[in-house]
């Protein structure tokens, strides 16, 4: 599998001109080569393939500029954009998009007419070398130096190690500072032979996710209370200073763009604890198989007016089902994924309809139970998955709650009994 080592890149004057330069002639390859794939497209000829533009440009003053690994790295992204274009035109015939997609962008500022100097990809180990303290890159010939290559200090962990792969240099734009990402290659953990045991998951806007394990009587849920909080304070915070550039007659700033990034950091940091917390107590109890609920168009009706902050905005479901499934793969637990249509609406002991007096609570009235929803539904998700089919055999107990502390998912009394 791939994983992804992130880096910042720290340079001199020097060396931040001669990356502005690689950046600039990269961005001026991308448009001469989207220009040609526009123009086919406008016309209705096929757009070019990679191995076409390859041949086209080779003899192109922007080809000639860059090295060969980055030239044609280019080129392949430009050919995956265009390839994700037609993906979601077909879509959008098939009815499944709203609006049309748009056409692959020019790397330029639409208000000054200038390029932007966004990445610099290099297509394979042969054109660098990165360790923990440098990144070594090769050069353009007018732009070598006595060595020949570009030596840069770079501050960072290299969390995962394995077979290197392709390297981009991005620019922050809010930050003005260079990042390396670097993709390595690492083998799949050894899952250890140990009996067959389940569990599943049940996420939601307001209770983040509920977890419900075999042979254990309390079922865990991870209240989003604070994460949500944290949020609103953030989206003031971008309200205030969307208010300010509207009365300077301006759209957008860098401090704009900070508080957005600032708010988007902050709600993928309590997702990745919260995805670290599941993999973590999954591990403890030795559970071999995690079912998730599939939520794949869940908000295609969903209109709630001033709720619309909360399902449409702060619910990043498709994130946090990346995190945990990931986080699962480095524990070796087994996702599967399965339809969770009536899970919320029925007992997992009889199966009976059950009613929501309020929000946070599940009533049988059949068997006389008292649930909490999330937990109610995770239960009904496990019974699905391990086809059991429905009877639960404990008597529903409180669940235990885990809160967001802006640091870990922690108990509301974890001075007494701890986590899980």
């Amino acid at each position: 599998m791939k994983r992804c080592n992130v880096v910042r890149v720290l340079s001199s004057k020097e060396q931040v001109k001669v990356l502005e330069t690689l950046g600039d002639r990269c961005a001026a390859l991308w448009n001469a080569a989207n220009f040609r794939c526009r123009q086919a497209f406008m016309n209705g000829e096929p757009v070019p393939s990679y191995a076409t533009l390859c041949a086209e440009f080779q003899g192109d003053p922007a080809y000639k500029a860059l090295p060969s690994d980055i030239a044609q790295e280019i080129l392949k992204k430009l050919r995956k954009a265009w390839n994700s274009f037609f993906a979601c035109l077909r879509l959008w015939k098939k009815g499944e998009l709203e609006k049309r997609p748009g056409l692959p962008r020019y790397w330029k500022d639409r208000r000054t007419g200038k390029r932007l100097v966004r990445l610099i990809p290099v297509k394979s180990p042969r054109s660098y070398s990165m360790d923990a303290r440098t990144l070594s890159l090769t050069l353009p010939a007018d732009l070598r130096d006595g060595n020949g290559r570009l030596v840069l200090r770079t501050k960072g962990v290299l969390r995962f190690s394995g077979t290197p792969k392709t390297l981009e240099l991005r620019y922050d734009r809010v930050k003005k500072r260079w990042y390396a990402h670097q993709v390595v290659e690492v083998p799949e953990p050894a899952r250890k032979a140990r009996p067959e045991k389940r569990a599943a998951l049940d996420l939601g806007a307001r209770t983040l996710a509920a977890l419900a394990i075999e042979s254990l009587e309390r079922q865990i849920i991870f209240s989003g209370r604070e994460v949500w909080k944290d949020f609103l304070y953030w989206n003031k915070r971008i309200a205030g200073e969307q208010s300010k550039l509207n009365q300077a007659g301006r759209k957008t700033s860098r401090q704009l763009r900070r508080l957005y990034r600032v708010r988007t950091r902050r709600l993928k940091h309590a997702y990745l604890a919260l995805a670290a917390e599941i993999a973590r107590i999954l591990k403890r109890h030795q559970v071999t198989t995690l079912f998730l609920e599939d939520l794949t168009g869940i908000r295609v009706d969903m209109e709630f007016g001033p709720g619309n902050l909360l399902v449409h905005n702060f619910w990043a479901f498709r994130m946090l089902r990346n995190l945990i499934e990931a986080a699962c793969a480095r524990a070796g637990v087994k996702v599967v994924f399965v339809e969770p249509n009536g899970t919320s609406s029925k007992c997992a002991v009889c199966s009976s309809p059950v009613k929501r007096p309020v929000r946070h609570k599940a009533v049988c009235e059949n068997c006389g139970y008292v649930w909490h929803a999330d937990a109610n539904a995770a239960l009904n998700i496990l019974l699905l998955g391990s086809s059991k089919g429905h009877g639960a055999e404990a008597t529903p107990l409180k669940p235990l709650a885990l809160r967001w502390n802006r640091h870990r998912w922690v108990s509301r009394f974890e001075s007494t009994a701890g986590t899980p």
